[in-house]
């Protein structure tokens, strides 16, 4: 089968300051054979297990978020509107989440903290009408697999390449302490997961950053001085969960299992460093040909202007 010619070549996305993630391609399209589906289909997407090029890898194809869902269920919460639909997309969109935390990691060479990226690619129409056919085989009653709504009806189907998982196993009682260390590594990177649950882990690594925030973030220029702990909190809390329920409904003996203290007290707000590591310390503007641009242009156009009140932060980790 051979590939439509590209006449602008793609770009790393999203288009904002901050990480991006480059395409696996030049031209963000490739060859692909689908193998076969790997575990439940999710909320933001399907995982195939796929062979490009002779090589296994894992492709997450991304569900079409319409704005309205982006702006009132994954932004909800914040006090101060974005000025533009689609800042909802760069900042918010679950394929846009994953691309600057991955942009992130590759940016910093710290791969190993999750299953590794290698790039995304966008599906052609050839093989969207592939692999559409090949799951509404098993799922009939779906008409609209991937959630396309009017506003994206001229946009391909977005995803990323990644590593196949060695192990199909979230993970061991062993793999506990070294998942807290990467998940602090990560928070000290700029990248708030937002979203620790058991199966989002294969073989003690991150799989899935679909609802993260990479610094810099409008959600914490946005958000109320209130809600700032429990975020923070919030990824040690549920890695904690994680562990007891999936130890539990493992018979893990649970005297061999070592669950830092650390992780206990960030999970609860309590203790010396009550929230942990603060993810918008992290100096994003290095990475950036033009800080002074780059600054300026989030603190003039990302977010409304507001009455000031006084009642949300106002930093993005500058």
């Amino acid at each position: 089968m051979s590939l439509p010619p590209s006449p602008r070549l793609p770009k790393p996305l999203p288009q904002v300051p901050g990480p991006k993630l480059v395409p696996f391609t030049r031209t963000a399209h490739a060859v692909i054979q689908f193998v076969k589906e790997l575990g439940s289909p999710g909320q933001d997407g399907r995982v195939w297990e796929v062979t490009i090029k002779g090589k296994p890898y894992a492709l997450k194809m991304f569900m079409f978020c319409p704005t309205d869902y982006l702006r009132d269920d994954l932004a909800g919460h914040l006090v101060r509107d974005l000025s533009s639909p689609r800042f909802y997309t760069d900042y918010f969109d679950p394929f846009s989440c994953e691309c600057r935390a991955y942009g992130r990691l590759k940016e910093e060479n710290r791969e190993h903290l999750a299953v590794r990226s290698h790039g995304y690619l966008l599906l052609t129409p050839a093989q969207e009408l592939e692999i559409t056919r090949s799951i509404a085989g098993s799922e009939p009653s779906r008409s609209n697999i991937w959630d396309r709504s009017e506003e994206h009806q001229h946009l391909p189907i977005q995803a990323i390449v990644k590593d196949l998982a060695e192990s199909q196993e979230p993970f061991t009682a062993k793999q506990v302490p070294d998942m807290w260390a990467d998940l602090k590594e990560l928070h000290e990177l700029g990248i708030l997961v937002r979203d620790i649950r058991i199966f989002n882990y294969l073989g003690g690594k991150l799989i899935d950053f679909s609802r993260s925030w990479s610094t810099p973030h409008p959600g914490y220029a946005a958000l109320y001085w209130a809600d700032e702990g429990e975020e923070r909190s919030g990824d040690a809390h549920g890695l904690n969960k994680a562990v007891i329920e999936w130890g539990i409904g493992n018979h893990w003996d649970w005297d061999e299992v070592v669950i830092p203290d650390e992780m206990v007290n960030c999970a609860s707000g309590r203790g010396p460093n009550q929230y942990g590591v603060d993810p918008r310390l992290y100096n994003w503007l290095k990475w950036e040909k033009n800080p002074v641009a780059a600054s300026a242009f989030l603190e003039e156009h990302v977010l409304e202007k507001p009455v000031d009140n006084g009642e949300y932060l106002r930093t993005w980790g500058v």
